[in-house]
């Protein structure tokens, strides 16, 4: 076994007389710390794999009674990734709406520590106040360019992803990374010229990175990462991976890597159920990151040390914060921790399991949900596809031998025995359609999932109406929503609040920067800015309903101010929600000619409506001048001008000249009364004639016994009546026309028994 020659001393703060370590004993216990810890973790593994599978649309290893339809029908109704990926995209959007991350640095209330080339006259201690928070900004401002530089954001991304499939997120702060950055330079030129100049600087940059839950291994029955005697992350490399590490970091111990690299240390082929599922996909014969390095964090008891080291009994302790980097059985790399006895890890929860340091995901609270999701889809496709092909009932007796009925297609010529029918060798029997009621069970298990996992449809953008029959069901799916996603918001702001920390911590001990040097409070204000947003959401909700019950107050509100606010509220972009500037200038303006137009319309339809009033008043108003004229008309002719007017007509009629009925009618208004009372008269008499002759007919109808001479009589007068009134009626039109004497002698007659008395 090789010996590496280590000083004590220099790597764990520890007097010793002399120390000659085999250390490679100390990676066999790293070892077994591993094995341990990845045997306890293992039914956590289980699930880990059927969420990964059920968010890739595959099937579990294990298939059950439930998804055995499903499977062998290939449908998967992948609730899994939809829930997921609304659940990520929304964290991300509430922690990280402008794009920044949310965090503040702040001065402490109480400082501790003043850095001592601050100073202030007496009695000015707003001059110190104002100095310490320019640094507390100077050092804001620093660590959001480190966050910027190492692309802080895509690693919270990935573990937020992994936090809402699996349940745990993880994040290590801090790794130290060395990073070149362009710097630009002015230097005088021989012509006394400047001119800027780029060069490269190396800078040790302290960097959070996302680790994969796959790659963690907690001691057991650890529940948080402060309870944890140890955890160890692993990796996997490539050869030249491992030599940049080596020329990158100057704390390997010399000639370790080398050893591991000639004898073939750590190389690790095939898989197995404590990697990450894509190993498994994307494996091949041959591994290119093939070296597995643990990296081991905790604390060794000191008698695990005795063996290799002379300590004396005053400098003995019961444990060790080391890390230690193991890659197989060698240790490549061992020192002290430096983060005070804790571990750089921090996690985040979906759901947090209080007995262990694990969470479940969003895959384990609607595992149950999901399986049956499938097999009614599969249930109801197989249903609908027996309901919608007929079922052929064959008698195979009845076909010549060797035919295939097995086989149809358009076209088939089928033989059949002699004296056999295609009716009673063929029978079609179709199947009734009984899927109905799975289109309910399917929604009421879409709402359990939605109530399971926190996310409902309504925060994804689906309106469909099973998820909001009544406003109360909305509110109950809202109100479980927005629970869930306040503590899955405090959880995350945790963890990055922890994150900040670390960095802060780093820059106050080894950054060269005076500037930024001070006590502040490093604290993440998403769960703050989150709970905040949701007052002032409810807020303004409440107001506008207020708003609008007061129309009064209508004239004074700017609604436009209240639009971006209130999409934000429902978790609506209101990019793609609103219009632009210009189409609301071009609709309005649109609805301005519109309305024009229509005013337009509306005064032309006033105007002709009042000129048609005007109309019919001047008709109405001439119509009664006629009527008031014929009144007055009437008024004004007396009882003696009445009799010497009529004496004077019927002079006229002896005479002999009698005028037209037409110019008659209007040479008097006497006469005009009374031809309307002849025509009357005459109408009258006419009616009378023809309502005697038709009950004359009915009269004769019913008497059948009457004997057909005495019929022909009746009908010989009936025609001799009619005859004669037709003739009479001849005549008498004759002889008014001519003026005749039985024309004189008629109206003599009737203006006599017409005229007034007395």
């Amino acid at each position: 076994m090789a010996e590496q020659n280590l000083k004590t001393s220099e790597l764990l703060g520890i007097e010793v007389k002399a120390v000659s370590a085999p250390l490679d004993d100390l990676a066999k216990i790293v070892q077994e710390k591993f094995t341990e810890a990845r045997t306890y973790r293992r039914d956590h593994e289980t699930h880990w794999q059927e969420a990964y599978d059920a968010y890739r649309g595959k099937y579990p290893s294990h298939i059950n009674k439930s998804t055995e339809l499903a499977h062998e029908r290939g449908i998967f109704v992948n609730q899994t990734r939809r829930k997921v990926n609304s659940a990520k995209i929304k964290i991300g959007t509430l922690l990280f709406e402008d794009g920044r991350i949310p965090f503040s640095i702040t001065p402490s209330r109480k400082p501790r520590f003043i850095p001592p080339d601050l100073d202030a006259p007496p009695g000015r201690p707003d001059i110190l106040e104002d100095a310490i928070k320019a640094r507390a900004e100077n050092m804001e401002d620093r660590i959001r360019d480190i966050l910027d530089r190492t692309e802080y954001n895509q690693s919270v991304q990935h573990t937020i992803h992994e936090m809402c499939l699996y349940g745990t997120g993880c994040t290590k702060a801090i790794s130290l990374e060395r990073k070149n950055f362009p710097v630009f330079r002015t230097r005088t030129t021989p012509d006394y010229m400047l001119e800027v100049e780029e060069a490269k600087e190396e800078e040790l940059v302290p960097a959070v990175k996302h680790v994969s839950v796959w790659n963690i291994f907690p001691s057991p029955e650890a529940e948080s990462p402060k309870d944890a005697d140890y955890i160890i992350q692993r990796s996997f490399v490539s050869t030249k991976q491992l030599r940049e590490m080596v020329k990158s970091d100057d704390s390997f111990l010399p000639g370790s890597v080398d050893s591991v690299l000639d004898e073939r240390h750590g190389e690790r082929s095939g898989y197995d159920e404590s990697q990450h599922p894509r190993v498994y996909e994307e494996s091949s014969s041959v591994r290119v990151k093939s070296i597995e390095i643990l990296e081991f964090w905790g604390k060794i008891d000191v008698k695990d040390f005795k063996p290799y080291l002379n300590i004396e009994e005053d400098d003995m302790r019961e444990s060790l914060d080391v890390v230690m980097t193991v890659i197989g059985d060698k240790v490549v790399k061992m020192e002290e921790n430096p983060f005070d006895g804790e571990m750089p890890y921090h996690f985040c929860y979906w759901q947090k399991n209080p007995e262990t340091i694990w969470g479940d995901g969003i895959y384990y609270a609607i595992r149950d949900v999901q399986a049956i999701l499938n097999f009614s889809y599969a249930m109801m496709v197989e249903g609908k596809a027996l309901a919608s092909v007929p079922i052929t009932v064959v008698d195979p007796n009845a076909f010549e031998a060797g035919e295939d009925t097995e086989q149809m297609y358009a076209g088939k010529q089928i033989r059949l025995k002699p004296g056999q029918s295609v009716r009673d060798a063929f029978q079609a029997v179709v199947l009734p359609d009984v899927t109905n009621g799975l289109i309910s069970l399917i929604q009421q298990l879409e709402r359990e999932a939605d109530l399971d996992s926190g996310q409902t449809a309504i925060g994804y953008g689906d309106m469909s109406p099973s998820q909001t029959k009544t406003a109360t069901g909305m509110s109950i799916l809202n109100s479980n929503a927005n629970r869930q996603t306040a503590d899955v918001v405090r959880s995350v702001s945790n963890m990055i609040t922890s994150n900040i920390q670390s960095i802060y911590r780093w820059l106050m001990v080894d950054s060269p920067d005076p500037t930024i040097k001070g006590d502040y409070e490093a604290i993440s204000t998403g769960y703050e800015q989150y709970v905040a947003k949701e007052v002032h959401n409810s807020q303004l909700i409440q107001f506008l309903q207020v708003a609008g019950s007061l129309p009064q107050f209508q004239a004074f509100i700017k609604h436009e101010a209240f639009t971006r606010p209130l999409l934000r509220a429902f978790n609506l972009d209101p990019e793609h929600m609103l219009k632009t500037e210009d189409q609301v200038a071009m609709e309005m303006q649109q609805g301005q000619q519109a309305q024009q137009q229509a005013m337009m319309q509306q005064q032309q339809s006033q105007q002709q409506a009042i000129v048609n009033q005007i109309q019919a008043k001047a008709q109405a108003d001439m119509a009664m001048e006629q009527l008031k004229a014929t009144l007055n008309e009437k008024k004004a002719i007396s009882d003696d001008q009445r009799e010497m007017e009529i004496r004077e007509r019927l002079e006229l009629i002896k005479q002999g000249n009698v005028l037209h009925p037409a110019n008659l009618a209007t040479s008097s208004i006497l006469l005009r009364e009374q031809m309307q009372q002849e025509q009357q008269a005459q109408m009258q008499q006419e009616a009378a004639i023809q309502q005697q002759q038709l009950q004359m007919v009915q009269q004769a109808e019913q008497n059948q016994g009457i004997e057909d001479n005495t019929r022909d009589q009746l009908e010989q007068q009936e025609m001799d009546s009619l005859r004669e009134v037709a003739n009479k009626r001849m005549e008498r039109g004759m002889d008014r026309l001519q003026g005749g004497p039985e024309a004189d002698d008629i109206r003599r007659q009737q203006l006599e028994e017409n005229a007034p008395t007395g």
